[in-house]
């Protein structure tokens, strides 16, 4: 599969295009129209890594031009409409009118036509934040868990601690090859180095 980040500048999430058999966005940033500039007409699906504002307002727009389905975690459905919860209020703004069509759980595969991705929940960041590993190639979607140079998401809107660290511990176990984070750079190089170092850190910083 080819993926583009077809998004990621300011505060906007990263919003990752994957152009396979049946073509899916995994996030969708803040700005539709600009996004829309970069995605086909025949987008099938939405994935959202969790309910924060930044990864999901432009959701509306993308849905309006394209008719793509909504899937996000069962754990962070409710939380949308919470301008606490979803984040909107850090940007003075309500929460974005959205459906989703598609309720998630841990374990379920996201299938691309030609190819697979594998959700793992991983509460921390939020309560229904989610990761995406595809088994064939080891590339992993890692929304706002797990970043470039060992950092890792917040938890002070709406996370956890302890569930964050549990999250990071079972990101370890993983052969990841690439990661795509919510925000910064994609990492191609020691991704399992850089998951270890993420659950170090939060271990010493968090506790």
């Amino acid at each position: 599969m080819r993926i583009t980040n077809v998004n990621g500048v300011f505060y906007d999430s990263n919003a990752y295009l994957i152009d396979a058999k049946r073509k899916i966005l995994v996030d969708a940033g803040i700005d539709g129209k600009r996004v829309l500039k970069s995605l086909p007409q025949d987008l099938q699906l939405i994935v959202l890594t969790h309910c924060h504002y930044d990864h999901i307002s432009a959701v509306p727009d993308i849905v309006a031009a394209t008719g793509a389905k909504v899937a996000m975690h069962k754990d962070d459905i409710p939380l949308i409409r919470s301008k606490k919860l979803s984040a909107s209020a850090m940007f003075g703004v309500g929460s974005p009118e959205l459906k989703i069509d598609i309720p998630l759980n841990n374990d379920d595969t996201i299938d691309l036509g030609d190819c697979s991705l594998k959700v793992i929940h991983t509460p921390g960041h939020s309560p229904g934040s989610i990761c995406l590993y595809d088994e064939s190639t080891k590339e992993l979607f890692t929304g706002d868990t797990v970043f470039e140079g060992g950092s890792f998401g917040r938890t002070d809107i709406g996370g956890n601690p302890e569930h964050l660290i549990n999250s990071l511990e079972n990101l370890t176990k993983l052969d990841v090859s690439a990661f795509y984070p919510g925000h910064g750079n994609i990492v191609t190089e020691n991704a399992n180095g850089w998951i270890k170092a993420s659950y170090v850190n939060a271990k010493r910083m968090i506790f």
